[in-house]
């Protein structure tokens, strides 16, 4: 009998040291609840069928998604078919099926209306998201979108290990992912012994507490209440010189906040500088109320760009020389405006950028910085950093111009509104939108396809004007480029222009409103007529934000 209950006590603490093993041991079968495009919101995973839809590219949030997490007084009017909208950065009015939209009184274009999808409210997001402290990414490798309230606290762990990420908190529960050592995971609820936590740009789920080390707590971000507005800029090409007769015939610039000047050129590797600065014209411009900037370019010159910056003493020499001659104007502000040099000299750029505004700074200068729109994937095979420029710099100006330049293959428009607006959205990553200027020109190019072959010509408005009374020409709006167009003949030569006039900038500048950019900056004074400022004038005027 004995023998007996020594055989029962055996076989029981088998089946518990079984239970224990088969209950705590990690099952390595692999989730599918993160297949195909996801949507998170902070560590919830959102219903696809009921919350948004991606259509052509575009994400569509749900209107009672937004009204449950996002903002309560969001209101449809069924009678009218229209959405309104009202918050701390204006008014907005989105009829149903139109990609004309109001904002702050404003006519915006969204690239896809408001419409209903399988019976939901469905907003695409550039019709509201940027009016809220929300941050919203998508990450392709994983294929999810995350949005994060930034009103509110995070936590933030280190993994010590590879950890597994599970659905559940429990070891038995299906495996999401593995999130490798010193990953950064934001963290969310405890449940047993396991925390729920989110990647960065990626999935949620639960992950064992003892993998877990060095929790901090990121403070909500506070949203600048103070309501600014845009920015309106001008360059002015001044590379040679001024003359008195020039001088005298300053004239006011309707709407233009600030004129940059083209003055300070880096003369040489030695660091020496050109200065073709006036100390009328800035006298001039500011009895108009028009503040002048101090303009700081290396002569476009690569070899003197990188014997410039490679030199530590060179780099101070241009550094102290700018700021000094940015006192001698009484300049509030410095553009940067390098351009043409090697995408090996990217790093020396940033690293004179940082010095020169740390300079600036201590003046009460503010500095702004010139950038190309992104053209590779990889931004590490372009010029600029365009991410540390931004932390380092109060301003930076996009250059959403020439999107077929002087040397094009093909003909084409200098800067069609679609290629505008997404070359800033891809930028919105790297540069807060809050310090964007957006860039636009004042030109447009005269195109010739002659033999097979294709040149061109930076034209004015006037010229432009010229050609087109001199050949009776009547020009066709394009809705697709946001332009107008003209093409002739003459001989075997077929010529093509894209017009940039007052209707083609009102419709780039209201994407200032639109993305509640810090404003606008035209390259340059000289190529417009006068119209044109009016028609860029009425598009911010009124706005604050």
């Amino acid at each position: 009998m004995k023998k007996f209950f020594i055989g029962i006590f055996i076989l029981l603490a088998l089946a518990a040291e079984l239970f224990f093993f088969v209950e705590n041991r990690g099952n390595n079968k692999q989730s599918d609840m993160y297949e195909g495009l996801s949507f998170l919101y902070e560590d919830k995973l959102v219903d696809k069928k009921d919350y948004y839809r991606q259509e052509d590219g575009q994400l569509y949030i749900s209107y009672d998604f937004i009204k449950e997490n996002i903002d309560k007084n969001i209101n449809f009017n069924e009678s009218e078919n229209k959405i309104y909208i009202n918050n701390s950065k204006g008014s907005k009015v989105l009829p149903l099926d139109s990609k004309e939209a109001n904002f702050s009184g404003h006519k915006v274009i969204l690239r896809s209306p408001v419409k209903k999808i399988d019976g939901k409210l469905m907003l695409p997001i550039e019709s509201f998201i940027y009016d809220y402290n929300f941050d919203l990414r998508y990450d392709k490798d994983n294929k999810s979108y995350v949005l994060d309230n930034l009103s509110i606290s995070h936590k933030i762990a280190t993994t010590t290990t590879d950890v597994n990420l599970r659905e559940m908190s429990k070891k038995r529960s299906k495996l999401i992912k593995k999130v490798p050592k010193n990953s950064k995971v934001f963290l969310y609820d405890q449940e047993n012994s396991y925390y729920r936590v989110r990647e960065y740009n990626g999935y949620a789920g639960y992950a064992h507490k003892d993998y877990l080390d060095n929790i901090t707590e990121i403070p909500p971000h506070e949203l600048n209440t103070q309501a600014k507005k845009p920015l309106n800029i001008t360059w002015d090409y001044t590379y040679a010189g001024h003359s008195e007769d020039k001088i005298a015939n300053i004239k006011n610039i309707p709407g233009v906040d600030i004129i940059i000047p083209t003055w300070f050129s880096i003369m040489n590797g030695n660091g020496d500088l050109i200065d073709r600065g006036n100390i009328d014209y800035v006298n001039r411009y500011r009895a108009m109320g028009i503040d002048v900037w101090g303009y700081l370019d290396n002569s476009f010159d690569a070899e003197i760009t990188n014997k410039a910056l490679s030199n530590e003493n060179s780099r101070k020499k241009i550094i102290d020389k700018t700021i000094e001659l940015c006192k001698k104007y009484g300049m509030k502000g410095l553009n940067i405006d390098f351009e043409g040099f090697k995408i090996s000299d990217r790093d020396l750029f940033t690293t004179f950028v940082k010095e020169l505004s740390e300079k600036a700074k201590s003046e009460n200068i503010m500095v702004s910085v010139d950038v190309t729109p992104q053209i590779s994937s990889d931004v590490t095979k372009e010029p600029y950093d365009r991410k540390t420029l931004a932390e380092i710099c109060d301003l930076v100006v996009v250059m959403a111009y020439d999107q077929h330049w002087s040397s094009s293959e093909k003909s084409g428009s200098v800067a069609e509104y679609p290629w505008v607006e997404g070359s800033i959205n891809v930028l919105f990553k790297s540069i807060p939108r809050d310090k964007m200027i957006l860039g636009v020109p004042l030109y447009s190019r005269l195109w010739c396809e002659k033999n097979g072959k294709v040149s061109s010509k930076a034209i004015s408005m006037d010229q432009t004007n010229n050609i087109i009374g001199s050949k009776g020409l009547t020009p066709k709006w394009n809705d697709e480029c946001g332009q107008f167009y003209v093409e002739f003949n003459e001989g075997d030569a077929l010529y093509k222009i894209w017009l940039e006039e007052k209707n083609s900038l009102a419709l780039k500048t209201s994407l200032v409103n639109k993305y509640k950019l810090r404003g606008l900056a035209s390259w340059r004074l000289g190529f417009e007529t006068f119209d044109i400022w009016d028609a860029i004038n009425n598009e911010i005027k009124d706005l604050k934000y």
